[in-house]
């Protein structure tokens, strides 16, 4: 038998902001694992792929799972798609960062003297691919958003002119 147990809303309320907490600490957790286990202890990636893996996943799934119940991730602003090419291009120079230190702080005598122009092109390169996988990646998210918010609204005038 199931036993059905009315909560107050402001144990429910203390309760998701616990729970919130506890993911978001453990989300610095999993970046801090990654982070060490890459830079500390050059590990291969499939030694820390799972952490890797479920800290691009869940950061995927909340997002989504915000757009899906009708959180507006975005702002209201005109100007929302120079900031999905900004945080592309902010994702591009953060990815290319910690790659081009990794790469070097493993290969560097690689890319002493002549070499140097090798390791360039490989940073822009990664630069210039991950800029437009970020972009590709977020803009249907911006898409699936403005279509949910415009829905929300719609139906908010259609109840207003139902009154």
């Amino acid at each position: 038998m199931k036993r059905s147990v009315m909560q107050d809303e402001r144990v429910s309320m203390q309760s998701n902001e616990a729970n919130s907490e506890a993911f978001g600490i453990l989300m610095i957790v999993l970046l801090c694992a990654v982070f060490v286990q890459l830079f500390l202890l050059n590990a291969p990636f499939k030694q820390y792929a799972v952490e890797a893996i479920c800290l691009v996943g869940m950061s995927k799934y909340i997002f989504v799972r915000y757009i899906m119940l009708g959180i507006n991730v975005y702002s209201e602003d005109k100007l929302e798609r120079v900031g999905l090419i900004v945080r592309s291009i902010i994702v591009g120079i953060t990815v290319t960062a910690v790659s081009g230190t990794l790469l070097y702080s493993r290969n560097g005598e690689q890319y002493q003297g002549n070499g140097i122009g090798y390791f360039i092109v490989i940073l822009a390169g990664t630069f210039v691919g991950v800029s437009i996988l970020s972009y590709a990646a977020s803009y249907p998210l911006y898409y699936l958003n403005k279509k949910k918010q415009a829905e929300i609204q719609r139906r908010l005038d259609e109840a207003e002119q139902g009154k």
